[in-house]
């Protein structure tokens, strides 16, 4: 069998190498563990993840080579080893050394000793402070090893959300997010759910940002036999606020809308009648129209295979669209602290592109009077007040509405700015997003 620290190592190598994401495989891999040992596998994984630029700073210091310069396989055994001696309180120093030592036996036999001896070396130093830089070094720089976030990023942050803000998301990047459901009441109030589902042994509080999400007591949860079998959607409670902003329509349709949490909060908020749902990936389709069936909702959804930019439907067709458009995904480094690791600001532009076809493609389809919801799971202005502007321009037949608070959750109606978007930065209760919602010129509504 296939150790824990061995496990970890090939994961942490796919995901810098491959450019794989560790959720997947982390899901894939760890059912060769016995059930004890899987949490201990997803934390050394997430640790070094979500601390690299730290861990590296500090290995560095043991090392008489660029850490960049070693074998993926050893890079990454000196990053398990590491996170577990300095970040990890409740395993013992001797395992920590002796089994990652062990794991980087099994894959590279000569790196073994200098495995061994970098890791001992930590022991005897003890743990270092969080960041380990002279007095006088710039503050975004040591705010960017503190939270082991990429510099270029932080200085981004602090000029959109200020300093205070900004510091505050960084540092809830780094614990893991709770894990959010959604309630789909289907004729019954919203107490008499909650009750059946505590009867059920799934105890959850309910969210300040959506009516109908409820964050569970405990992440072990997530894999309770109602949401394994699909009858509850894990969907995050900004996904769910999102869909607070659209307009209520008979069908409402949602481009790129795998895995379907936003189908189904589209349905239980009673947004619509029915859907028509665009996923252009085979294998997220299945598995949007599979969650569906088990939601007992598939009825309720047209799931049309297409890509997004090109939607085989009839133009100026729909009251209301929902475009939750692909993105750099910055607003979740909180589930995919990879991200951080290979986004450029070089890589912005060409997502841009993409997003400004998407946005005109949600407006060629919507009806005149008619809106679209425009998000993204990004923080970043190219991404969304860029590509607005960007569409905006090119077109004179629709504008940025500013929506009234009524109705909206509270926090919701915090985050929208004078220029009518919305910037939500991560928190310790969810993922973050931006939002804008655009009005399609023509007939009143």
């Amino acid at each position: 069998m296939t150790s824990l620290r061995s496990l970890a190592v090939e994961i942490l190598v796919r995901v810098e190498r491959d450019r794989a994401f560790a959720a997947p495989l982390l899901a894939a891999r760890e059912g060769s563990l016995a059930p004890r040992d899987r949490p201990l596998l997803r934390t050394i994984v997430r640790s070094v993840l979500r601390n690299r630029s730290l861990l590296d700073h500090v290995l560095s210091r043991s090392l008489d080579r660029p850490l960049e310069g070693l074998d993926p396989d050893v890079r990454n055994a000196l990053r398990a080893g590491a996170a577990q001696l300095l970040l990890l309180d409740r395993i013992p120093a001797h395992a920590a050394v002796g089994e990652t030592v062990e794991a980087i036996r099994e894959r590279s036999a000569r790196a073994a000793g200098l495995v061994n001896a970098v890791l001992r070396r930590l022991t005897r130093e003890g743990k270092p402070p969080r960041a380990i830089l002279p007095p006088g070094t710039d503050p975004i720089v040591r705010l960017a090893l503190e939270t082991s976030h990429p510099e270029w990023l932080v200085r981004r942050w602090i000029a959109d959300l200020g300093s205070e803000a900004a510091g505050a998301a960084l540092r809830d990047d780094d614990a893991d997010a709770p894990v959010d459901v959604l309630l789909d009441p289907r004729g019954e109030d919203v107490d008499s759910v909650l009750e059946r589902l505590r009867g059920e042994g799934l105890e959850g509080t309910p969210s300040p940002w959506a009516p109908l999400a409820l964050t569970l007591s405990s992440p072990a949860a997530g894999s309770h036999p109602a949401i394994a079998s699909g009858r509850l959607a894990v969907v995050d409670v900004a996904a769910q606020a999102m869909c607070e902003l659209v307009e209520a329509a008979d069908v409402v349709v949602d481009l790129a809308a795998a895995p379907g949490g936003k189908t189904r909060t589209l349905l239980a908020r009673s947004k619509a009648r029915r859907v028509v749902a665009l996923e252009r990936n085979p294998t997220r389709s299945r598995r949007l129209a599979a969650g569906l069936l088990a939601s007992g909702r598939r009825n309720e959804v047209l799931v049309v295979r297409a890509d997004s930019s090109r939607p085989p439907l009839p133009r100026g067709a729909f009251r209301s669209v929902l475009l939750d458009a692909p993105c750099s995904g910055t607003g979740t480094l909180r589930k995919n602290p990879e991200i951080r690791w290979r986004l450029s600001p070089d890589d912005l532009p060409g997502l841009a592109r993409v997003q400004c076809a998407l946005l005109h493609a949600a407006l060629d389809v919507c009806a005149p009077g008619g809106s679209v919801v425009y998000v993204t799971c990004s923080l970043e202005p190219e991404e969304n007040e860029g590509v607005v502007a960007a569409v905006l321009s090119a077109r004179a037949d629709a504008a940025v509405e500013r929506p009234g608070g009524d109705g909206l959750p509270a926090p919701l109606r915090s985050a929208l700015r004078p220029d009518g978007f919305f910037r939500v930065p991560p928190g310790p209760s969810n993922d973050g997003f931006s939002a804008v919602v655009l009005r399609k010129g023509g007939e009143s509504r």
